[in-house]
């Protein structure tokens, strides 16, 4: 154990909503519930990132956009393509949208080639993919590495809890949590993988937190008195590669050893991502430029068209405008000239900017889980809308990757984002009442909620994903290829927390799992190892801390129906403002 002064962290020794000195580091303006918002972009521009992001998912991509013939190709699929029905109602693309994002793809090749990341949907922030950041070899160590936590006896199964036996949880943050009120503390040393194991059942109870803001009923359930997911602490003590120091929850660092490596691996496959979605934040380095500048809606009319209602005219005056609002034609804008990319194969190598304000340390939290699918229970559903963890984890960033999918169709994950719709009220020059231009352009109707839906990224095999929690996402569905064999999915997540706010972790909080414990307390001959092992179960059984998995299990429910009431509250928030373009 390491000592060290009495430790101060959000819900311990500091308010629970304590937030950093960082202009962007705060939990707060790191989530797409509180302050979180973008330029409102253009239905064009949403079709250009739609076309970018379906050319990089091509195979060799990165050298077709150098063939002449290829892209003569492209652009004639682009000219049959019905817009309307893939992107957006008043979807189009012009000959100018076309050549510039070829322009940009060609840009986007070179960086690949050079740091195998590919920068999509980058209206707002950005989604960072990649099929070939991580190897074959590293691949088959993962897959090998996790059998043990999958091949269980059935009643040993964790199934997700609402999943309908389909969401078969390895690893899950929201099983033994920190609990205010009945989880310990150390709360003047730091444990290690190596000796913490010693430590369960030691420290203090952490006490119910003290928020350092009145927080009025909107944000309330946006934070929990009640639960926090615990990240692990990660090192690079060669500069380099990640090393994790303290324990995975509910990953036993003995028993899986092999697996704590390939996540170490992956780690540090995944900060570079990291390192550019955080600098993409507003205030960073890597803001994304808007591809179409709009600033008015204007329209023409048919050469001959009558404006006025004539003096003659028979019938209802509203039909006239009607059919006169019909007739309009509106100028559609066309993108700026491509300049660069903003980031750079020499951004991406230096990866440990988002830390330079201090050690290199991070913590994440880890999650292990598989989707299977029978021909009992064909297809999977689908998620809705949400953004990860509580403003308790600060987390600002996900790293995803897919590493097995068989016999399922292809699915994808859907990205939204706040807006600024007031800037864009006070700013956009139109006609009184022309709402229906407004919708046309932006894709945007009046008096409905102030977000904008980005797109969606193909979670194939061997993809790994890193988005900011910036942006709300929602996981599409799929189904069985083959209906009459199994078939499955399998993700590991990784949740960056904010650097510039650690939270409570693995490091603070020894083990409660009351299994580990009753291990430790078998293996060790000084203690009450001379006793009968039933005897020793039944003394465990009579003690109310370390936590057995029956109550964990029950717990996890009231952490799961918080979060839902925090998932509420957080989609009332993010629909709150409206677009509200006045008469004027």
């Amino acid at each position: 154990m390491a000592r060290q002064d009495q430790i101060k962290l959000p819900g311990f020794g500091l308010p629970l909503d304590e937030s950093s000195d960082d202009p962007y580091g705060s939990a707060e303006c790191l989530s797409a519930v509180i302050d979180w918002r973008h330029d409102v972009f253009t239905v064009r521009e949403k079709c250009m990132l739609f076309f970018v992001n379906k050319i990089t998912d091509k195979p060799d991509w990165q050298r077709k956009v150098q063939d002449p013939a290829i892209i003569a190709k492209w652009k004639q699929e682009v000219n049959d393509l019905d817009w309307t029905t893939v992107v957006d109602k008043n979807g189009d693309m012009s000959t100018k949208m076309f050549e510039y994002c070829i322009k940009e793809l060609c840009a986007k090749a070179a960086l690949y080639e050079e740091t195998g990341l590919i920068s999509v949907l980058d209206a707002a922030s950005r989604v960072l993919k990649s099929d070939t950041v991580v190897s074959a070899e590293l691949k088959d160590r993962l897959k090998k590495a996790v059998v043990p936590l999958e091949d269980v006896p059935e009643h040993q199964k964790d199934w997700h809890p609402g999943s309908d036996g389909k969401v078969l949880d390895l690893v899950h943050p929201s099983l033994f949590p920190l609990i205010y009120q009945c989880s310990r503390i150390l709360p003047d040393r730091t444990i290690s993988q190596s000796d913490c194991m010693s430590a369960i059942g030691r420290g203090k109870i952490v006490p119910e937190p003290v928020d350092r803001y009145d927080h009025d009923s909107e944000d309330s359930n946006l934070w929990s008195s009640r639960f926090q997911w615990l990240p692990c602490d990660v090192s690079f003590p060669d500069g380099e590669k990640a090393k994790i120091d303290s324990y995975i929850n509910n990953l036993h660092p003995a028993d899986h050893k092999d697996l704590y490596a390939v996540i170490e691996d992956i780690i540090t496959i995944a900060i570079p991502f990291w390192n550019i979605i955080w600098e993409s934040y507003p205030g960073g380095s890597f803001e994304s430029k808007q591809r179409i500048e709009c600033d008015s809606v204007e329209y023409k009319l048919p050469e001959g068209t009558k404006e006025e209602l004539p003096d003659d005219f028979d019938g209802y005056e509203e039909d006239f405008y009607e059919t006169l609002e019909k007739l309009r034609i509106y100028d559609k804008p066309e993108p700026l000239e491509f300049d660069s990319l903003d980031v750079t194969a020499e951004d991406v190598e230096n990866k440990f900017k988002f830390l330079s304000q201090g050690e290199k340390k991070i913590q994440v939290i880890v999650k292990l889980a598989n989707i299977h699918l029978t021909p009992e229970k064909p297809s999977y559903e689908g998620g809705s809308w949400h953004v990860e963890g509580q403003l308790n984890e600060h987390i600002v960033a996900t790293a995803l990757y897919y590493y097995d999918n068989e016999n399922i169709t292809d699915s994808h994950l859907s990205f939204r984002t706040k807006v600024d719709s007031e800037e864009l009220e006070e700013s956009l020059s139109y006609e009184q009442g022309d709402y229906k231009g407004i919708e046309k352009t932006f894709g945007i109707i009046n008096y409905t909620p102030n977000t904008q839906e980005i797109g969606a990224v193909l979670t194939r095999e061997d993809r790994f994903i890193a988005f900011p929690n910036g942006f709300q996402h929602r996981v599409g569905s799929f189904k069985l290829i083959d209906p009459t064999k199994p078939g499955h999915r399998k993700i590991l997540a990784l949740f960056l927390v904010a650097p510039t706010i650690p939270v409570i972790s693995t490091a603070n909080v020894p083990p409660q799992q009351r299994d580990w414990w009753l291990r430790e307390i078998k293996a060790d001959k000084s203690k009450v190892s001379f006793l009968p092992a039933e005897l020793i179960d039944m003394i465990a059984d009579g003690v109310d801390f370390p936590i057995g998995l029956a109550e964990a299990k029950a717990l996890r429910e009231e952490l799961m129906a918080e979060r839902g009431m925090m998932d509420k509250a957080a989609m009332e928030q993010l629909t709150d403002r409206e677009f509200s373009f006045c008469e004027h």
